[in-house]
C-alpha cells in the first residue's frame, strides 16, 4: 500500500527539481544564454517550485510530504551555495 503522506516520498518528490536545475545547469548552455550573471538562477527556480509544492501540501493536509520537501530543499540549496561559492 502506498502512503501518499510519507516523509520518504517527500524526500524524492523534493529532490526532483533541484536534480534537474543541476542537470541543465552542467551539462547545457541554457544558464550561459539566459542568466549568465546569475550562476545560481535555476537553483532559485527549483526552490521556488519545491515551495510551492510544500505551500500545496500543508494546505491539503499532507505535513510529512511537506517536510520531506522542505529537507531536501534546504539541504540542496545549502549545498549549491556551499560549491558555486568556492568555485568562485
Amino acid at each position: 500500500m502506498q502512503h501518499k503522506n510519507s516523509m520518504l516520498l517527500g524526500l524524492m518528490f523534493g529532490a526532483l527539481l533541484p536534480i534537474v536545475a543541476y542537470l541543465f545547469t552542467s551539462y547545457t548552455e541554457i544558464i550561459a544564454q539566459l542568466m549568465p550573471q546569475k550562476p545560481l538562477g535555476l537553483y532559485v527556480l527549483a526552490l521556488t517550485g519545491n515551495m510551492i509544492a510544500v505551500w500545496h501540501c500543508y494546505r491539503n493536509d499532507r505535513q510529512q510530504l511537506g517536510k520531506g520537501i522542505v529537507l531536501v530543499t534546504f539541504l540542496g540549496m545549502l549545498l549549491a551555495v556551499i560549491t558555486k561559492t568556492v568555485v568562485i
